[in-house]
């Protein structure tokens, strides 16, 4: 995994919208979309649960869908009863790259589901 923090942060700065959100091979359209770098609740670079790494900041993506069959996908991204996190993949609005995420957790609102993701990695396309 190679996660590109000068593009990253390009898509922070200049506020590039995440288009789509792909899950398990299937396509969602995306209606807000934002990237932020941020803490993370720890004091130290950590294996949280001995299941995944986490540093001290991270880069986050917060994404509003308002196709709701999103959520039968939902439950097997996260970690929880999984063992593992599902891969989501996030598709910006013109750039030749694709990010992948971890969900961290979704709320359901009159305006559709809001996801809240942990950035994992960049591939270039």
């Amino acid at each position: 995994m190679t996660l590109d923090k000068n593009l990253l942060q390009r898509l922070v700065e200049q506020k590039i919208r995440i288009s789509s959100l792909q899950i398990q091979n299937k396509k969602f359209a995306v209606e807000q979309s934002e990237i932020t770098f941020s803490n993370v609740p720890v004091n130290r670079p950590t294996t949280r649960g001995g299941v995944y790494f986490s540093d001290t900041t991270a880069y986050k993506a917060k994404i509003l869908i308002h196709d709701l069959s999103i959520s039968k996908f939902l439950s097997q991204a996260m970690l929880g009863p999984n063992t593992e996190f599902a891969d989501i993949q996030l598709i910006p609005e013109s750039e030749s790259v694709v990010i992948s995420a971890n969900l961290t957790n979704y709320v359901q609102k009159s305006s559709g589901i809001e996801l809240n993701l942990t950035i994992t990695d960049t591939l270039s396309k």
